[in-house]
């Protein structure tokens, strides 16, 4: 049965579902508060999950057993296709990705099998809501903290992101980063109070005559509320003749807000393994990820999204039946322009490694039934004899030279040619 109401339905939307209203609290030396919640206030970190989970959402299931150690594909099962009661399953691998990036953990509860005992159904569980403990050298899960209810090892695949040896989950994300978050929170807060406010010290106002406290009070409630505020922040100020306004230069930490800014937003991307120029750090065109667009899919694919998918391909496994595997190609997302899309074609035929078919499935073609289209030494440039007959038979019982049988067009025309009957 589902716990909680369907698990991780309204993730985002739903405040009592994310925490700050779970237990995850993370203090920092910037002196902000840092959780999973105001992670996602950062445009970068909520910009590192969208990449990271719609680049994996993208890639389609495959299902595949093994017979005398090669691979044997099959029509994947709906534990793969679609496992999940109200959402989709492309939505539901986003969220694994998410459940990982952010709380470290991923849970899959199982709430329906078939007959034979195989799952048919699953739901993902927030990890922040789910403990682990030992119960007599078992391990034990609850629902909703240390007082919910029982959740049984078998109904239940766990897979965390960074476990140490000997732990029981996986670290929790936000925690490791607590620090540069902290600090990338505190400019956030820094700088909407900045412009805000927008009274922040740029002068000093200043008296002839001593003033009482209550007049100095009065005055400064009237400086706030006259030139406090985007909108009033460049209100021309007018004083008295016994007041002066004298104007300060801006604070070298005021100066270097962006800097800051722009090192948080490079350092989360870092942290995630993401290229800071696909989360719009525009300073960063590729760098050490590549010049051109495969080759950053293919960094990105390799040393990010490689480590999301072996524990995504490994939990799901785990739900098939025995003697089944799922698997994530991640040359799905190798997408590439039309002059190397020719190219590599060329080359898988050429050196006789695809077959007509697999290469018209490369540029999203349906297969052909022509004779040949399946086989990997397919004629490139010329047609089949079978093409030149009309009967569509081929050309057969035709002799070389040497007396024996051939299918060369050529030939064909030649005997034919030869052979007519005297008149």
């Amino acid at each position: 049965m589902p716990i909680g109401g369907g698990g991780w339905n309204g993730w985002i939307s739903d405040p009592s579902v994310i925490p700050p209203n779970s237990a995850n609290f993370f203090g920092s030396t910037a002196g902000v508060v840092v959780n999973e919640r105001a992670a996602l206030s950062l445009m970068a970190v909520a910009s590192c999950i969208r990449v990271l989970g719609d680049a994996i959402a993208e890639i389609e299931w495959r299902q595949y057993r093994l017979e005398a150690g090669e691979r044997v594909m099959e029509d994947p099962l709906p534990i793969l296709t679609n496992p999940y009661a109200d959402i989709d399953e492309a939505d539901g691998r986003f969220r694994s990705v998410a459940s990982l990036a952010l709380g470290g953990n991923m849970y899959e509860h199982v709430i329906d099998r078939d007959k034979r005992g195989n799952t048919t159904m699953i739901e993902l569980l927030n990890p922040s809501r789910v403990s682990c403990k030992m119960v007599d050298g078992m391990r034990e899960y609850r629902a909703g903290g240390m007082s919910g209810p029982i959740i049984p090892t078998a109904d239940l695949v766990h897979t965390p992101w960074i476990a140490l040896a000997g732990g029981l989950v996986g670290l929790n994300p936000i925690e490791i980063g607590a620090t540069s978050l902290g600090i990338a929170l505190a400019a956030n807060d820094y700088s909407s109070r900045w412009f805000g406010q927008g009274a922040h010290p740029t002068g000093v106002l200043s008296m002839k005559k001593p003033m009482l406290q209550p007049d100095m009070d009065r005055l400064k409630q009237k400086l706030l509320a006259d030139h406090s505020g985007l909108a009033q922040s460049h209100v021309p100020i007018v004083l008295d003749a016994d007041a002066t306004w004298t104007q300060i230069g801006l604070s070298p930490e005021a100066s270097q807000l962006l800097e800051s800014r722009s090192f948080s937003r490079s350092e989360l991307a870092g942290f995630y393994g993401v290229p800071p120029h696909l989360i719009g750090d525009t300073a960063d065109n590729g760098g050490p990820w590549g010049k051109g667009l495969q080759e950053m899919v293919m960094g990105l694919a390799m040393f990010t999204l490689s480590g999301y998918t072996r524990r995504l391909k490994r939990s799901r496994s785990r739900l098939l039946p025995p003697g089944h595997f799922a698997d994530l190609p991640l040359n799905d997302l190798f997408k590439t322009n039309s002059e190397m899309l020719a190219k590599l074609i060329a080359a898988m035929r050429m050196m006789s490694v695809g077959t007509p078919n697999e290469a018209r499935k490369i540029i999203g073609l349906p297969p052909t039934q022509e004779q040949g289209s399946d086989s990997i030494f397919a004629p490139i440039n010329s047609a089949h004899a079978d093409f030149l007959n009309p009967t569509g038979a081929g050309v057969v019982g035709v002799t070389d030279d040497s007396g024996e049988d051939t299918d060369d067009p050529d030939a064909a025309a030649l005997a034919a040619a030869t052979a007519a009957p005297d008149q």
